[in-house]
């Protein structure tokens, strides 16, 4: 059984970028429209909630260690998400998180290894 699902590690690297812009959006909000930041930081906040959650799961589900081996390369993949926000905008990865980060937990849940 291999215990590292590199695609489901692949969504989790796009996700954790989708949900990183969605935090530095809600922590730099400055618009007018109070419904919107609160979107923005419900979106954010279960963004987190659920990286936390595949993590764990995947430590409880495939082998304890590998959410520690996964979260260093989530943080070592940031470095593609900072030069994708010199293309794009930070504004427009975090707009697009509304779709992104949801699609991505979708396929990185799916694609995790099975327990047997």
């Amino acid at each position: 059984m291999p215990v590292l699902s590199w695609t489901s590690i692949a969504f989790y690297c796009a996700f954790s970028t989708f949900v990183f812009y969605q935090q530095l959006h809600t922590k730099h909000f400055q618009g007018a429209s109070q419904a919107f930041g609160f979107a923005l930081s419900i979106s954010a906040l279960l963004g987190m909630l659920t990286g936390f959650g595949y993590l764990i799961y995947y430590g409880w589900s495939v082998a304890w260690w590998a959410p520690f081996v996964i979260f260093v390369i989530g943080l070592i993949s940031s470095v593609i998400g900072f030069m994708l926000e010199r293309v794009v905008g930070a504004l427009a990865l975090s707009l697009s998180a509304f779709v992104g980060w949801p699609v991505c937990a979708y396929f990185m849940f799916k694609l995790m290894p099975s327990a047997t």
